[in-house]
């Protein structure tokens, strides 16, 4: 996020709003990825999220961030 100076409410607002522009899918570890896109303070960014289980329940992981 900061190489390409994103702001983490950027990164919420696209996890928020985006558009799936790459479906989900399951990767080798069973967690479910997907790609989403969206305008935020006029840049276009494109954060990669999986949705994995873990012992206490479900939870989102940023795994990079584009723009």
């Amino acid at each position: 996020m900061r190489q390409r100076k994103v702001l983490l409410t950027q990164v919420y607002e696209t996890l928020i709003k985006g558009v799936v522009v790459e479906p989900a899918h399951r990767d080798i570890k069973g967690c479910w990825k997907c790609t989403l896109r969206h305008v935020s303070s006029g840049d276009e960014i494109k954060v990669v999220a999986a949705l994995c289980q873990d012992p206490d329940g479900e939870v989102v992981v940023v795994i990079t961030v584009m723009n």
